[in-house]
């Protein structure tokens, strides 16, 4: 039989961390898969500044016979700076390769560990950006309701947010609670069955509904729960791949970098040997910014 030694197995291990730590990132986003988002494959460096624009809008002119197109400047155009400033790693060593290489099991449990580090460090920072927000429903303390739901839809109709898409992203407490609402028990046994099955909610006055355990709670007297409703214009993730060492700079190096242009994810694997430790060391990595766009489009949803 072959033996699969470190030598032989090393080269293939970059490439395979970084599309297996993506597949992990991307199904452990919740807020970041909702919200608008720039990618490129263009490389990044921390402290990196973007500027993205965003058009504003339009109004319809008359048009009059003989008469050439009114030409206009968008109201409300901006140009959004936005600093790649958020630069997350995971680190670990692997004192024998050949093994981790041909051990899925084992790769899925270091993979899936590192990756969701990762995600949950993206998520709690997009969810941060709640404190620059200053449309409040709800009562802090008390548990979500329909009613509630309905003063987050009728702030949004209010501020002229587009009807579709918006989204409702709640704590594990506010879903249990509007599982339980009187006033939804007839739509969940009739309209949305399956919400009793799954213990999910799909679709509330508008909002598509999703549950995040990462959802900020502030302790007080009482704790405040901040929920989001939103559009995704409200807020804006961009990542960029980090710039990987010119040559000859990474020598001993075998590095991947993976990008998902569908969800706008980017992450690095660096593998090195470490002579200190006498194994790979290996890194996984994620480069990214964070900020609000238009914040009339987004409400917090105390609970």
């Amino acid at each position: 039989m072959a033996n699969i030694t470190s030598t032989v197995a090393a080269p293939f291990l970059p490439e395979i961390w970084a599309q297996r730590a993506l597949d992990v990132l991307r199904a452990n986003i919740v807020l970041a898969r909702l919200v608008a988002r720039d990618v490129d494959y263009e490389p990044g460096w921390v402290g990196k500044q973007l500027n993205i624009p965003y058009p504003g809008t339009f109004t319809a002119q008359d048009k009059d016979a003989d008469t050439a197109v009114t030409l206009q400047t968008p109201t409300g155009a901006v140009t959004k700076a936005v600093t790649l400033n958020k630069h997350k790693h995971v680190s670990f060593l692997v004192e024998d390769v050949a093994r981790l290489q041909t051990n899925v099991n084992l790769i899925d449990r270091y993979v899936a560990s590192a990756a969701i580090a990762l995600a949950e460090a993206i998520e709690k920072d997009l969810f941060a950006l709640y404190a620059s927000l200053s449309n409040t429903v709800g009562t802090a303390g008390d548990n979500l309701t329909s009613a509630v739901l309905r003063d987050a839809l009728r702030t949004l109709d209010e501020n002229k947010a587009p009807t579709q898409p918006r989204y409702l992203v709640i704590s594990p407490k506010d879903h249990v609670a509007l599982l339980n609402d009187t006033a939804l028990q007839n739509y969940f046994a009739f309209a949305d069955r399956n919400a009793i099955a799954n213990g999910a909610i799909a679709r509330l006055y508008g909002f598509d509904v999703f549950m995040s355990q990462l959802v900020p709670v502030v302790t007080g007297t009482p704790d405040t729960t901040y929920n989001l409703a939103f559009h995704p214009e409200a807020f804006i993730l961009a990542m960029r791949p980090m710039a990987e060492p010119p040559g000859g700079m990474a020598a001993g190096a075998q590095i991947a970098t993976v990008v998902d242009q569908e969800s706008g994810l980017a992450i690095q694997v660096v593998q090195s040997y470490s002579p200190q430790y006498l194994g790979v060391q290996v890194t996984l990595h994620v480069l990214y910014g964070v900020a609000v766009l238009r914040p009339e489009l987004a409400v917090q949803v105390l609970s």
